[in-house]
């Protein structure tokens, strides 16, 4: 697979190549800022239209430090997003037995379970129990806050800014064509994961925008002993990378799907993950025998790289949407709680089985994907620790992990702006 390339990173002059600071990942000062700079200004990937598929079908997302909100299909069809707040006591409205859970279905009225009140699908109030006992209460006034809601291509974004620009101006004209094209609305098999983890949420997304831990972070994925892993994991230079203003794209190569499995099986049970893949016939790439999708769009696969594996568009701040050769996709989404902590969520997305064999495919993807994620989640812990009390101020990053400097880049950036614009406006 090796290219003789050379290194990416000399063409993005404005990224630079020398050592990085972390202190965006430990400030709270930072983490402020960011907050208001990037999570309240930029639009955010919540969910797909599939969960509403009718009027009156809902869900709600936990969005860590940016709280609890509704996405609704109104009864005129159109999206509907606001906070999960209710306008009498600040209790939230939306949500059944565990109030940190999340929740979804259909519904024609949203009602508090604290006093009653209730709501339309528009958000306002509709009725207050009790309403004579109140004082001058001009009840149209009183709703759920309204949050900016689009979609393109199936994909539902939020934004908490006051005047945002257009979802798909934000996303730019490489990215909504892959949206628009790719069958994304064919892979309905949803498979979710969710977990708390205790590190800065920039430090968990860096565990998946360089390939140079996987021979020893997953050691055990790969090949029995770290030297084998190290020879398969793909050469630097076998990957495509591509980073526009704020969002970018990287292509990585991958193995091709197993033949078809012998009439006589697959030998003797042994305790390695070779065998089991070839058992369900799947893997850490995706099933085996792969879901026919129809002709796929032109626009996978931009550097034309060999053995070509997935799509990974990073829609910062906080999304990366994978598109797998094996037609199936993820989407992995960091929510920050606060400065020292994030809720990490996975969303697998698969072709609805047909048998018992399809699923058991699919499930051993799935198994294997969150426990790579969970080896990942470790280093994470780890590496916010030692950033945020081992003393030193800055870090090397390789070629290999150019992703992770532009990141920060653009994360950075979008603060410093933020704050000049702050200073501007109190001196």
């Amino acid at each position: 697979l090796s290219t003789g390339r050379g290194k990416w990173t000399p063409e993005y002059p404005e990224l630079g190549t020398g050592p990085v600071s972390y202190q965006d990942a430990v400030s709270p000062e930072f983490f402020d800022d960011e907050q208001a700079a990037v999570f309240k200004r930029w639009w955010l990937y919540v969910g797909r239209a599939e969960r509403l598929p009718r009027k009156g079908s809902y869900f709600t997302r936990e969005l860590g430090s940016l709280g609890s909100i509704v996405i609704v299909r109104d009864l005129d069809g159109a999206l509907q997003a606001f906070r999960n707040v209710c306008a009498h006591r600040g209790n939230k409205v939306v949500w059944q037995e565990y109030p940190d859970r999340e929740t979804s279905g259909p519904c024609r009225a949203f009602h508090c379970k604290y006093h009653g009140w209730q709501y339309g699908l528009d958000g306002k109030v509709t009725h207050v129990t009790g309403q004579e006992h109140f004082f001058d209460l001009d009840v149209s006034k009183l709703g759920m806050p309204a949050v900016h809601v689009d979609e393109v291509g199936g994909f539902i974004f939020v934004n908490f800014g006051d005047q945002p620009e257009p979802l798909r101006e934000f996303l730019g004209d490489k990215v909504v064509p892959h949206m628009e094209q790719y069958p994304f609305h064919l892979m309905t098999q949803r498979y979710g994961f969710t977990a708390h983890v205790n590190g800065n949420w920039k430090l968990a997304a860096n565990t998946i925008q360089e390939w140079y831990h996987p021979a020893y972070v997953h050691q055990k994925f790969i090949a029995p002993d770290v030297s084998q892993a190290e020879q398969m994991v793909p050469p630097t230079d076998a990957y495509y990378y591509e980073l526009w203003d704020k969002h970018f794209i990287n292509s990585v190569p991958g193995p091709p799907p197993l033949r078809a499995k012998k009439p006589e099986g697959v030998g003797p049970a042994q305790r390695n993950m070779i065998w089991v893949y070839k058992l369900f016939r799947g893997g850490l790439f995706g099933p085996d025998d792969v879901a026919d999708i129809g002709e796929l769009p032109e626009c996978l696969n931009p550097g034309d790289i060999a053995s070509w594996g997935n799509d990974q568009f990073w829609l910062l701040p906080n999304t990366s949407l994978q598109i797998w050769a094996r037609n199936y996709y993820i989407t992995y989404t960091y929510w920050p709680v606060d400065v020292d902590s994030h809720r990490y969520e996975i969303d697998m997305f698969f072709v609805p089985p047909k048998n018992a064999s399809e699923r058991l495919a699919q499930e051993i993807v799935v198994n294997s994907t969150i426990e790579v994620a969970m080896q990942d989640v470790n280093t994470v812990e780890a590496t916010h620790s030692g950033v945020k009390h081992g003393g030193l101020g800055e870090f090397h990053l390789s070629d290999q992990e150019l992703m992770i400097r532009k990141f920060h880049h653009t994360i950075d950036g979008a603060v410093a702006d933020y704050r000049a614009t702050k200073n501007g406006a109190t001196s």
